[in-house]
């Protein structure tokens, strides 16, 4: 799961974006704790934070990415 979330954050901020909601579930957290981990170290990364809940509550993560380097 690391690899498709690190693949998919390269693929959006080459397409521009600024924030994307990566969904994980609520579940009992084993997938945000995952999804999570791998956002605290990736490099394109600015902050992350549970989404708030008419975007997915504890179910999503928003994370804002580093301007695209030109």
């Amino acid at each position: 799961m690391a690899s498709v979330v690190a693949e998919y954050l390269d693929a959006a901020q080459a397409k521009g974006f600024v924030e994307v909601r990566l969904i994980h579930g609520r579940g009992i957290g084993v997938q945000r704790k995952i999804v999570q981990g791998v956002l605290a170290r990736h490099p394109l990364v600015a902050g992350y934070a549970d989404a708030p809940p008419e975007r997915g509550g504890a179910g999503a993560t928003i994370v804002r990415l580093r301007p695209h380097a030109r």
